[in-house]
């Protein structure tokens, strides 16, 4: 026999109907500012956490391949 549960699991179920296209059209509308307003406040974390890790692995594989060019020429 399976043990009891300390409390009661308690579910909501949202559903939409297929008639209603109100939600839609707003978010439609609302999303050209929604997702400037994001941009403008994560712009410091991606350009830390995404830009510059690629910049260096770029910068470092062209030092590389330079290196490498010029240890081969003699």
């Amino acid at each position: 026999m399976a043990p009891k549960l300390p409390f009661r699991l308690k579910q909501v179920v949202y559903t939409l109907s297929p008639y209603e296209q109100s939600i839609i059209g707003n978010w439609f509308k609302n999303a050209p500012m929604s997702l400037q307003k994001k941009i403008s406040e994560n712009c410091f974390t991606v350009g830390l956490f995404g830009v510059a890790p690629v910049a260096a692995v770029v910068t470092w594989a062209e030092d590389y391949k330079e290196k490498e060019k010029l240890h081969s020429r003699f």
